[in-house]
């Protein structure tokens, strides 16, 4: 672990770690595209997983969306069922994560000299389980969900809420992400961020 992934350009410790879930600290692609495909298979719906992985397990697509592209009505695809499936399928399936080396090695090592939190798209339920999985279960995380905040990201909202959760500045903080929105949620809170895909992540 390099010594400029923890600490700023003067060499001063950051008061928090804020690290993104899906795709940051743990790969759940493959978790994500079965839950898709199960849930829809629960409601009578056959897709590939290649189809999934091309549309059905962007964060961006809503269950709206998954209707729109397979001309499905509220009543074939219900918003609640199609959650409670996927929902299922995850918490039955965890063995599909794949623990990231590398962001478990910066958890923890963050976590010896800073506040450490997960600010995630996904619910805190599922944050945390993930956490355990992943063997971080140990490290005292707060969790910011997709629960706790109106606007999710690009939306600043998540990354201000973890920093009032822990009482520290934002300007303070360093987060972790794997996404454009990510990024741009926390660089809108005012944060430092450490963007995974420009770095040796896996």
């Amino acid at each position: 672990m390099r010594t400029s992934l923890l600490t700023d350009e003067h060499g001063t410790r950051y008061a928090a770690h804020a690290f993104d879930f899906d795709g940051t600290l743990v790969d759940t692609d493959n978790l994500k595209h079965h839950c898709v495909q199960a849930s829809l298979a629960h409601h009578g719906i056959t897709v590939s997983l290649d189809w999934v992985a091309a549309v059905g397990a962007n964060p961006a697509v809503t269950v709206s969306h998954l209707r729109g592209l397979l001309d499905l009505t509220p009543v074939q695809l219900p918003d609640d069922t199609y959650v409670e499936a996927a929902r299922e399928f995850w918490f039955a399936h965890t063995d599909l994560i794949r623990p990231i080396a590398a962001a478990r090695d910066a958890a923890r090592a963050a976590a010896a000299v800073a506040a450490v939190a997960v600010v995630s798209a996904n619910h805190r339920d599922i944050v945390r389980h993930g956490l355990h999985v992943a063997g971080l279960g140990d490290l005292p995380w707060t969790v910011v969900g997709r629960e706790d905040t109106a606007a999710g990201k690009p939306a600043p909202d998540c990354y201000l809420y973890a920093a009032r959760l822990l009482g520290v500045e934002p300007g303070t903080y360093l987060a972790y992400e794997d996404s454009d929105a990510g990024v741009a949620a926390a660089r809108a809170a005012g944060m430092d961020v450490i963007d995974i895909r420009l770095h040796a992540w896996n």
